[in-house]
C-alpha cells in the first residue's frame, strides 16, 4: 500500500509534467489517506491542497481565454475540497487563505475585466500556479504595457518560477512608469527579486541592490510590506548594521512586538540563515497578497488603492470618511451580486472590527471596482443587503479572518 510520501512524489512528478487528471487522482488518493490517518503538519497540507487546487484549474482556459466560461471543473472540485475541509475539521490559517483565494478565482472569473483578472493572477500565485499568472499578466499588458500592478504581479511570478532575471526586468518597468506616489510596489519588488537572487547565486552584488532598494522603499513608507521586504534582505546579508536597522523598523510596523521578542525573532532567522543559506529563511509577503485577510493597520483607502489601484469616492455622510481613515480594515471577499449603480458584480467587502454593548461588532465598506465608490451598508436595501451579508457570511466567515476575533479565541 502507498504511503503518504510515496504519494506526494507522485504529486510533484505529476505537476512538473503538468499532468492535471494525474494530478488531481493523486491528490484525491491522499485525501482519502489522510482521512482514514492522522492530519499531516501544516506545511505538508498546504501544499497538499495546492496541488489538488492547481489540478482542478488544470490547462486554465476558463480564465486565460474570456470568451472561455466554463468554470465548472474547478467549481465542482472546490466544492469537494471544502466539504473534506469540513468533514475533517482543517482550521489552519495557511489552508483557509488558500480557500479563500480560491474562492475569489472563482466568483472574479464571471466579470474578466481588468481589476478582476489582475487579482486573478494575484490569487493563482497563491494556488501555485505561477504559470497561468504570468499568460494572464501578459495578456493584459498587451493592452495596458505599463499596468503597475500587472507587472509586480508578474515579478513575482517570475520569481516563483526562479526566473529572477525576467522578474527583475519587468519590476524596473514598473519602476520606471510608477507615480512617485506608488513607487514602493515596484521597489518592493525589486527588494525581494534580488533578495532571491542572492540567494541563488551567492553574489553580494544582488544582495547590496536588494538593500539599495529597501531603503528607498522605507524613506517613502515604512509598512509591513517595505518592512517585510527589507527584514529579508538583511537577514540574507548578515549585515549587522541593516539587520540593527531592520529591527528598528520592526518595532515601528509591529508596535504589539516587545524589543525582546524582536531579537530574539532576528536571533532565530540568522541562525536558520546559517544552516540553510540557500534557503528563505524569512518569508517575504509583498502587496499583491493581502494584509487586509488576516487584520492589520490599513485604513480602508490604503487597502483599496493597493489591491485595487484607485481612492474610491465617500459621500461625506455618517461619519465615513473619518470611519474609514481608521486603520484595522480587512478585506472580507466579493459579492456575487451586480453593483447597483453599475450592475457589475465587483462589490468588494471590507470590514473593521469593534465593540459595543459587550458584543464584537464590525463595520462594514462595500467599494465597487467599476464605480469605485465605497459606501457602509445602510445605503443598500435592507432585504438585498441581508441577501449580501448571507452570502459573505457563509463563503468568507468574519471568525476565520477577523485579526480581533481570532486572538480572543485564545483568551
Amino acid at each position: 500500500m502507498e504511503n503518504i510520501l510515496e504519494l506526494l512524489s507522485q504529486s510533484r512528478e505529476a505537476r512538473r509534467k503538468e499532468d492535471w487528471d494525474k494530478l488531481e487522482e493523486i491528490s484525491v488518493k491522499i485525501f482519502k489517506f489522510i482521512y482514514k490517518s492522522d492530519t499531516p503538519d501544516e506545511s505538508t497540507l498546504k501544499e497538499i491542497v495546492q496541488g489538488y487546487l492547481s489540478s482542478i484549474v488544470g490547462a486554465g482556459e476558463f480564465l486565460t481565454n474570456v470568451s472561455n466560461s466554463n468554470g465548472q471543473r474547478f467549481e465542482i472540485g472546490l466544492g469537494k475540497l471544502f466539504e473534506f475541509i469540513s468533514r475533517k475539521n482543517l482550521t489552519y490559517n495557511s489552508i483557509d487563505l488558500l480557500l479563500l483565494a480560491a474562492r475569489e478565482i472563482g466568483l472574479l472569473s464571471l466579470d474578466p475585466i481588468t481589476a478582476n483578472r489582475n487579482k486573478i493572477a494575484k490569487h493563482l500565485r497563491e494556488i501555485a500556479r505561477p504559470d497561468l499568472s504570468i499568460i494572464i499578466c501578459q495578456q493584459i499588458l498587451e493592452d495596458s504595457r505599463l499596468n503597475y500592478y500587472s507587472l509586480t504581479v508578474l515579478c513575482g511570478a517570475y520569481c516563483d518560477l526562479l526566473q529572477f532575471d525576467r522578474a527583475i526586468e519587468v519590476a524596473q518597468v514598473a519602476l520606471k512608469y510608477q507615480p512617485s506616489t506608488g513607487r514602493s510596489f515596484p521597489l518592493n519588488s525589486l527588494t525581494r527579486a534580488h533578495t532571491l537572487k542572492f540567494k541563488s547565486n551567492g553574489d553580494f552584488a544582488e544582495i547590496d541592490r536588494a538593500l539599495e532598494y529597501g531603503h528607498q522603499s522605507l524613506d517613502i513608507k515604512v509598512d509591513r510590506y517595505a518592512a517585510n521586504a527589507f527584514v529579508a534582505a538583511a537577514v540574507a546579508s548578515m549585515y549587522e548594521e541593516e539587520i540593527e536597522y531592520a529591527k528598528s523598523i520592526l518595532e515601528r510596523v509591529e508596535p504589539d512586538l516587545r524589543t525582546v521578542d524582536i531579537a530574539a525573532l532576528f536571533q532565530a532567522y540568522k541562525a536558520a540563515q546559517n544552516l540553510k543559506p540557500g534557503e528563505q529563511v524569512v518569508e517575504v509577503l509583498d502587496e499583491t497578497e493581502s494584509e487586509g485577510q488576516t487584520g492589520g493597520l490599513s485604513s480602508l483607502f490604503d487597502l483599496v488603492e493597493r489591491d485595487e489601484g484607485f481612492t474610491p469616492d465617500v459621500q461625506n455622510l455618517r461619519n465615513m470618511s473619518f470611519r474609514f481613515a481608521q486603520g484595522g480594515w480587512f478585506l472580507q471577499g466579493l459579492s456575487n451580486i451586480p453593483c447597483p449603480h453599475c450592475q457589475k458584480i465587483s462589490l468588494h467587502s471590507y470590514r473593521k472590527h469593534f465593540r459595543r454593548y459587550g458584543k464584537d461588532m464590525h463595520y462594514w465598506a462595500l467599494v465597487c471596482d467599476s464605480c469605485k465608490t465605497a459606501s457602509d451598508s445602510i445605503d443598500f436595501d435592507r432585504k438585498e443587503f441581508a441577501y449580501i451579508s448571507g452570502f459573505l457570511e457563509e463563503r468568507f466567515p468574519l471568525q476565520s479572518l477577523c485579526d480581533v476575533c481570532i486572538n480572543s479565541k485564545g483568551d
